[in-house]
């Protein structure tokens, strides 16, 4: 599973982003309802953290540190990612 994230992390983090722009998209154009316009941000942070993450599993990045060291990395990125989920999706 760890192989499957290393290489395709970043294509899905992609496909999130892209799938929020395209309902914002047709949110704002079609269907002319009041959607929380926050949701293309939501989608923008799902890319930058899922690439981050595909970074770290690929030795990109923090290639000094130890696996435990880059596990908390990845917890504490998720955990930021997850608080700016709540902050953009009050009303």
């Amino acid at each position: 599973m760890k192989e499957w994230f290393k290489k395709h992390l970043g294509w899905l983090g992609f496909g999130a982003f892209m799938a929020c722009a395209l309902i914002v998209a047709l949110d704002d154009f079609i269907f002319k309802t009041s959607l929380n316009d926050n949701l293309i941000m939501i989608g923008f942070y799902i890319m930058i953290t899922a690439e981050l993450i595909q970074g770290i599993l690929n030795e990109k990045y923090f290639t000094k540190y130890s696996e435990k060291v880059k596990n908390g990395i990845i917890v504490f990125i998720v955990t930021i990612t997850i608080g700016a989920f709540y902050l953009l999706a009050k009303p």
